[in-house]
């Protein structure tokens, strides 16, 4: 009852990892891309000017872009290799914008709420990242099933 006590206690603030890397609606799929690669993401926050999260981008919204790139990348599709080869593909031919592929329906949390209200959410959501926001709206940090996996290690 101990651990499950610590659990329900636990503030997604604690959890959550603050340094994000986003993108924004301008930038090109090639950049996200690029950034997703360099640094072994699978999803990025759009944010927009006042950093607030507009969108999210993660490699199941790139399947689009794998099928119209290279039929073949489809049999591949969320491996390092599908990736790299998108990117090279993607120099010469594509400029399109984040916001053409990026998700708009954003399920983010507040940084003050229970870590199991965030394990809520991402179940009923099926999802494995979730921003994190304060109070007026702004990304502040991301947390993911990984995150939740590691809080409940460290706590047993």
């Amino acid at each position: 009852m101990k651990t499950q006590n610590k659990f329900a206690d636990m503030k997604v603030n604690e959890i959550m990892s603050d340094r994000v890397h986003t993108l924004n609606v301008n930038d090109t799929l090639k950049d996200a891309l690029a950034m997703m690669l360099e640094h072994q993401l699978t999803t990025v926050p759009v944010v927009d000017l006042d950093h607030r999260c507009v969108g999210i981008l993660s490699r199941s919204d790139m399947t689009e872009l794998f099928l119209e790139q290279d039929g073949e990348l489809s049999s591949m599709l969320d491996t390092p290799l599908s990736m790299q080869r998108l990117y090279r593909s993607l120099e010469t031919c594509d400029v399109r914008n984040v916001s053409e592929l990026m998700t708009y329906e954003v399920v983010s949390i507040e940084d003050g709420k229970s870590l199991t209200e965030a394990c809520q959410q991402m179940t009923r959501q099926r999802i494995h990242h979730m921003p994190v926001v304060d109070e007026n709206g702004r990304l502040i940090g991301i947390v993911s099933t990984f995150d939740v996996v590691k809080a409940v290690a460290d706590i047993v």
